[in-house]
């Protein structure tokens, strides 16, 4: 028995099998690629996290710095003579137990 195969024949088989090479191939990248989503999606999950922490802790810090910057300059004041004695007195031990209020809640965050 014989048979002949044309060249259509030939470059219609060849192409045949290129598209299911090709097809074979999108299908590993497709794969590839979802592999690649879920761990981006990952990596931007933990990204969020870590962003809200370090926006939680900025707005922490903002308000210690405030309370630090009131008790020195509570302190500074009644140095420089601005104040009477006894109000003095009062503002230094305020800014003291201010200074320390914030040093120990500082100790309980960390």
């Amino acid at each position: 028995m014989e048979m002949t195969i044309t060249l259509k024949d030939a470059g219609l088989i060849v192409l045949f099998v290129c598209l299911i090479i090709m097809v074979i191939y999108a299908i590993f990248v497709l794969k590839n690629l979802v592999i690649t989503l879920k761990k981006t999606n990952a990596i931007l999950d933990d990204t969020k996290v870590v962003t809200e922490v370090a926006q939680r802790r900025t707005t922490d810090v903002d308000g210690l710095i405030d309370d630090v910057a009131g008790a020195v300059s509570g302190i500074t004041a009644p140095l420089k003579g601005e104040e009477k004695t006894v109000q003095s007195v009062s503002s230094i031990v305020k800014g003291v137990s201010s200074l320390v209020g914030v040093v120990k809640n500082k100790g309980k965050e960390d």
